[in-house]
């Protein structure tokens, strides 16, 4: 069976709601399910910090090795700097890196305060992503309480997976090392949960991507073969879901179908 036919079936027997974007870089084979949809991001909002961070770094209006000292008071769940004592002394690279690979919610928010939400918006805007909206910070409840949320499509979050790794707008440093952190999440039950490793660290050699979860949504979205002759970007977002599992293994089973269609012809 041909993968997008594979994809297709898949969708159509899911339980809940999918928006499913599908785009093979090299060959020019695309399959969109839901890709205006609009979805509560969770943490896939990460991806428009990281793309608005190197894209100031690029331009030399921030530098990466910038540091922030760290107090234990500006945290919150979720991550590992909700556990690091006060005093730490921070990369803004560093802090993507955790804001990415563990999903860091405070390394987040620290950046969202370096960048500015309205930066952060704009460069929505300048991608032309109209689903996609940065209104809170991490685990901001009274945002959250006054209406004020994130949300994203699977079309916009493919947008933004194939702008970094095009690497067009951003210097050969910058691209280089966007790429090296979505390859390093250490969140891989989703797009990669089926796919035989030997080790969870194998999973960097043929997928960067960034994770989202929240009650009732589980997302995925990744870059395929990143490294080789033929990428392909993979967005799947969901809700709706009974149970959390229905999301994670619906993520799992178009990500082997995607790995099973091209893992040959890198």
């Amino acid at each position: 069976m041909d993968w997008a036919e594979a994809v297709q079936k898949e969708t159509a027997a899911f339980r809940g709601t999918a928006g499913v974007v599908i785009s093979s870089l090299a060959d020019g084979r695309n399959l969109s399910h839901n890709a205006d949809k609009v979805f509560s991001s969770a943490s896939l909002i990460k991806l428009g910090v990281l793309y608005t961070l190197f894209l100031k770094s690029s331009s030399g209006e921030i530098d990466l090795d910038e540091v922030h000292g760290f107090s234990s008071a500006e945290s919150v769940d979720g991550g590992l700097l909700h556990r690091v004592r006060s005093g730490a002394r921070l990369r803004l690279d560093d802090l993507a890196l955790l804001m990415i690979s563990v999903s860091d919610n405070t390394a987040a928010n620290l950046l969202i305060d370096r960048l500015g939400m309205d930066a952060v918006n704009g460069g929505f805007r300048e991608l032309g992503l109209s689903g996609t909206v940065l209104g809170r910070k991490m685990l901001d409840f009274e945002a959250k309480k006054a209406g004020k949320d994130n949300f994203t499509t699977a079309g916009d979050m493919a947008v933004v997976l194939e702008t970094l790794h095009s690497g067009k707008i951003f210097s050969a440093s910058a691209r280089s090392r966007m790429m090296e952190i979505l390859s390093l999440q250490k969140l891989n039950s989703k797009l990669p949960g089926l796919i035989p490793v030997l080790d969870v660290d194998d999973v960097e050699r043929f997928l960067a991507h960034k994770t989202g979860e929240l009650p009732g949504n589980e997302h995925d979205a990744g870059i395929f073969f990143f490294r080789g002759r033929k990428p392909v970007v993979v967005s799947v977002l969901t809700e709706g879901l009974k149970d959390r599992s229905e999301g994670v293994e619906f993520c799992a089973r178009i990500g082997r179908i995607i790995y099973d269609a091209y893992h040959n012809q890198q």
